[in-house]
C-alpha cells in the first residue's frame, strides 16, 4: 500500500529542486560582520581607555588581541550552530549562545597573554571596556539582522533546509506546529501520510518506506521530519525501526504533550530515566540570584519613578477620602500571609474573605483609581513588598484570600501557586492573562501559566517576562 502524497496552500509544498543559494555567503556575512565589530570593539576599547588615562594613542595596540578574541569567538560560535540561519529569529536563544561564546574567547585571550608571558601588556580597564562594547556590539549586530530575516524569510529567499515530512494522519498546517516550519527555515518539499494500522506486517511498512524514498530521492532533502501525537507513541517504535532505511537524518516534531515531556530535565537511573514532572525548590544559588535581582531592579526602579509615585499619592488625597496606601491580605511563598501594598483605587477597603472583583464598569473605582488601574501605577507600592522579601518581581500574581480559598476547591493546580514567591508580574500576565478572571476556565488557564512557570524557572525567563511587561505597559492601549 503506498504512502498517500498530501499538499497544503499553508504549506505551500514544492516539488522544485531548488537549493539555498543564499545560505553559504548569508552565513559568510554574518560571520565578516562579527569579526569586524569585534575588531572595532578593541580598538575603540583601547582608545577610549588611553584617552581617559591621558596615554598616547597606538593604532597598532591590542590589533593581535582583537584578531585572536575574534578568531575563537566565530570557531566557538559556529560549533554552537549560531550562524544557522533559522536560529537567527530567536534573539534569546542567540543571545545566550552568544555571550557563552564571548566569555569563551574572552577567557582564551586571558590564559594565552599568562601563557605567553604578556598579562602586563594587557591593562584592566581596557579588558572591561572591550568585554562591554563586544557584548553590546555583537548582541546588537543578531537583533539587526532578526529584522531583516523575518521578511527575508517570508520571501522564501533564505531557506535553511529541505524537508520531507511524515505523518501517520492528514495534518492541520493551520496549527502553530506547523504553520511557522516555513518561516524558521523548513523548505517542505513533500509530506506524506504512511498508513499505518496496528495489524499491518513488516512487507507493508517496508514497501510504504522505500515509496517514500523513491519519490524523495529527486528533491535532493536534508533531512526527515516526522509529525507524531500522543496517541501514536505505540507505533513510533515500530516505524523507527523501518526509518533506518532512510538515509538522512530524522527528527521528531511531536504534539504539545510530547514536547512538553520532553523537555524536562531526566536522571538516570539504572540503565532507564526518571523524567521531573515538577522540579524541586529553588537551590540556594538560584534564590541567591533571583532575590539580586529583585532587589536591584526594585531599588533602581523606586528611585527612578519616585516623582510619579509622590505625584499619584497626592492625586489619590485630593481625589476622595481615605488612606492612600491600601493593604490586603495575601498568601505568599508556601501559603504564609503578608500584607500587599498597592495605591487605594476603590471608595472601599474590602480585605479577607470577601471580596468582590472590580469588574468594568465599577461604580466603587475612583476617578483617579481607574487611570491608575489602567496604567497599573496602582501596583507600584508593591516593589516595597518586593524590597522586604515578601515579593518576588517576577512569579505567580497574588490573589485575595477569598479568591484563593474559592479556586483551591476547584482548581488543583492553584496550591503550585505558592511554591514560589508572588510576583509584580508573571508568566500569565504577559501571556494575556491579566486582570479580570470572571470564569473558571481564565483562571484555570491563568494557574496554568503559573504552574509552568514554577516548574521551568529561569534567571533568563524572569528578564524575559520583565521586558515583555514594560512593552506590555508602553504600548498598551489607551
Amino acid at each position: 500500500m503506498p504512502a498517500t502524497i498530501y499538499g497544503s496552500d499553508n504549506l505551500r509544498v514544492s516539488t522544485s529542486n531548488r537549493g539555498s543559494p543564499l545560505q553559504r555567503p548569508f552565513q559568510l556575512f554574518i560571520i565578516a560582520g562579527d569579526f569586524l565589530l569585534i575588531l572595532l570593539s578593541c580598538r575603540a576599547a583601547s582608545a577610549l581607555y588611553r584617552q581617559f588615562m591621558n596615554l598616547p594613542i597606538d593604532p597598532d595596540a591590542w590589533i593581535g588581541a582583537g584578531v585572536i578574541v575574534g578568531i575563537v569567538f566565530i570557531v566557538a560560535a559556529y560549533f554552537q550552530s549560531a550562524y544557522d540561519s533559522h536560529r537567527l529569529s530567536n534573539t534569546l536563544w542567540q543571545t545566550r549562545k552568544l555571550l557563552v561564546a564571548w566569555l569563551f574567547a574572552l577567557a582564551t585571550l586571558a590564559i594565552l597573554a599568562f601563557l605567553l608571558k604578556s598579562a602586563s601588556d594587557l591593562s584592566r580597564g581596557t579588558i572591561i571596556l572591550f568585554a562591554v562594547l563586544g557584548a553590546v556590539a555583537l548582541i546588537t549586530h543578531r537583533v539587526i539582522w532578526r529584522y531583516c530575516l523575518s521578511s527575508a524569510f517570508a520571501k522564501e529567499r533564505l531557506l535553511d533546509r529541505k524537508v520531507i515530512l511524515l505523518s501517520l494522519a492528514p495534518l492541520d498546517f493551520t496549527s502553530n506546529r506547523f504553520k511557522d516550519l516555513r518561516k524558521h527555515g523548513f523548505d517542505v518539499v513533500r509530506h506524506f501520510v504512511l498508513n499505518a494500522e496496528m495489524d499491518q506486517d513488516d512487507k507493508v511498512w517496508n514497501q510504504q518506506i522505500s515509496d517514500v524514498i523513491r519519490q524523495s530521492r529527486a528533491a535532493n532533502v536534508d533531512e526527515y521530519l516526522v509529525a507524531i501525537d500522543w496517541n501514536e507513541l505505540p507505533m513510533l517504535r515500530k516505524l523507527s525501526q523501518h526509518l533506518r532505511m532512510v538515509p538522512q537524518p530524522i527528527r521528531l516534531l511531536p504534539d504539545l504533550p510530547i514536547a512538553d515531556l520532553v523537555s524536562r530535565p531526566f536522571l538516570p537511573v539504572s540503565g532507564t530515566v526518571a523524567i521531573e514532572f515538577q522540579r524541586p525548590p529553588l537551590t540556594l544559588l538560584e534564590r541567591l540570584l533571583k532575590r539580586s535581582l529583585d532587589v536591584g531592579f526594585a531599588s533602581f526602579t523606586l528611585l527612578m519613578l519616585a516623582p510619579l509615585i509622590i505625584t499619584a499619592a497626592i492625586l489619590i488625597k485630593l481625589d476622595t477620602p481615605g488612606p492612600i496606601i491600601l493593604r490586603q491580605s495575601r498568601r505568599g511563598f508556601k501559603g504564609k500571609p503578608f500584607e500587599i501594598w498597592k495605591f487605594r483605587s476603590v471608595r472601599v477597603t474590602e480585605n479577607g474573605f470577601a471580596i468582590t472583583q472590580a469588574m468594568r464598569p465599577d461604580s466603587r473605582v475612583t476617578r483617579v483609581g481607574r487611570f491608575l488601574r489602567k496604567t497599573s501605577i496602582d501596583e507600584l507600592p508593591q516593589l516595597w513588598n518586593v524590597l522586604r522579601g515578601e515579593m518576588s518581581l517576577v512569579g505567580p500574581r497574588p490573589h485575595a484570600l477569598a479568591h484563593d480559598s474559592y479556586y483551591d476547591q476547584l482548581i488543583s493546580k492553584s496550591v503550585c501557586r505558592h511554591h514560589m514567591k508572588p510576583g509584580l508580574t508573571g508568566w500569565a500576565q504577559v501571556n494575556g492573562l491579566r486582570g479580570q478572571t470572571p470564569t473558571v476556565d481564565l483562571m484555570e488557564k491563568r494557574v496554568e501559566c503559573d504552574a509552568w512557570y514554577a516548574s521551568n524557572w529561569s534567571m533568563w525567563l524572569d528578564i524575559r517576562i520583565i521586558f515583555r511587561t514594560a512593552a506590555a505597559l508602553m504600548y498598551q492601549e489607551a
